[in-house]
């Protein structure tokens, strides 16, 4: 598709109590009035940085969904220190309230269009650690609206207690982008992220294609798994990731204290259909995370269609160029069709 605008987005606040808020992108397609189909989409950054417009945005989302007639709506969430894992959901079950409210300021905004949103045209999204709070949405039956589909790009959550989420693991030699802070993650950490609500952190990419965050944030995700402690920080269990790792994968869930299992967002029968795309040499996020998903929800009779690109690295880059990968237009072009099929968008 060519795209001939790139349309502008309108922020909202969503959760006046922590000024969390979202942009909204309209829809572009002509002679387009009444319920639309909407895409919530939760940005990535390791679950600990990252902004709803940053350097990360997956650039079709915006630029072709609106003009297919699909209101784009791209969300912060509030990120790991000092929020927490049960914070995050409470987003989750916020933003969807909100977007599905008649009573909102985006409500009005859209209403001043002819526009409203269709609550049962709904698809979440969620890209590296965004699809942590989107696969709550597809997940939890106490998010409302449901959602009709979960779109999920190399994301984090389908497998977290694998041996590569538990074991010590050194990710610096992927994250080539990125200048690694070792002193100030340690820094972050003992003071709870500054002690700070944060839910917008944007990632910018200078001149030397070198990303910063605010606050060297992102070096938390380095700093958990080089120490085996990404569990323990996500269900707030100081300790935990020691021992899991003397543990063997079979048995590793009865060591998770049961008020905190819920957190892990397990597949569920109520799982809405699900697409996911994930890099075959990814080592930021394993592709077996997504296998890992794609396996719960085909034991439950759930839909589940994926796309692994061979030979991609995290964020479907070339691991030598770090360019996106030659077959991003097909990438593009079969997420596109399957959201086509979901929300029976006329071409």
């Amino acid at each position: 598709m060519n795209v001939d605008y790139i349309p502008q987005p309108k922020t909202f606040v969503y959760d006046p109590m922590h000024d969390t808020k979202l942009d909204a992108y309209l829809p572009t397609k002509y002679g387009v009035h009444g319920k639309v189909p909407a895409l919530v989409h939760f940005h990535g950054g390791g679950i600990v940085t990252g902004s709803r417009n940053d350097g990360f945005f997956i650039p079709f989302l915006r630029e072709e969904l609106p003009a297919k007639g699909i209101l784009v709506i791209s969300a912060d969430y509030r990120l790991l220190l000092p929020s927490t894992a049960e914070d995050i959901l409470q987003d989750v079950h916020t933003i969807f309230h909100y977007v599905g409210s008649h009573h909102t300021k985006l409500a009005h905004y859209l209403s001043s269009a002819n526009l409203s949103v269709d609550p049962a045209r709904i698809i979440v999204s969620g890209a590296s650690g965004g699809n942590y709070p989107a696969k709550a949405a597809a997940t939890l039956t106490s998010v409302v609206p449901r959602p009709l589909g979960w779109l999920d790009f190399y994301g984090e959550g389908g497998d977290w207690l694998g041996d590569f989420w538990v074991n010590p693991y050194d990710v610096t030699p992927h994250m080539g982008y990125y200048k690694y802070d070792e002193a100030k993650a340690e820094e972050l950490e003992r003071t709870k992220g500054g002690g700070k609500v944060i839910s917008d952190s944007p990632v910018i990419f200078g001149t030397d294609l070198v990303a910063r965050d605010l606050d060297n944030r992102f070096g938390l995700f380095a700093h958990w798994l080089k120490n085996a402690t990404t569990l323990d920080n996500l269900l707030s269990s100081p300790g935990l990731g020691a021992k899991l790792a003397q543990t063997p994968r079979s048995e590793r869930l009865s060591l998770i204290p049961t008020d905190k299992q819920h957190l892990l967002l397990p597949i569920t029968p109520q799982t809405c259909p699900a697409y996911l795309v994930h890099g075959t040499v990814d080592g930021m996020v394993p592709v077996e995370d997504s296998k890992a998903i794609e396996r719960d929800m085909k034991e439950l009779g759930l839909k589940v269609g994926t796309d692994y690109v061979d030979g991609a690295a995290h964020g479907l880059r070339d691991p030598k160029t770090r360019a996106p990968v030659g077959s991003m237009p097909v990438i593009v072009q079969g997420a596109l069709k399957w959201i086509d099929e979901l929300v029976e968008v006329r071409q």
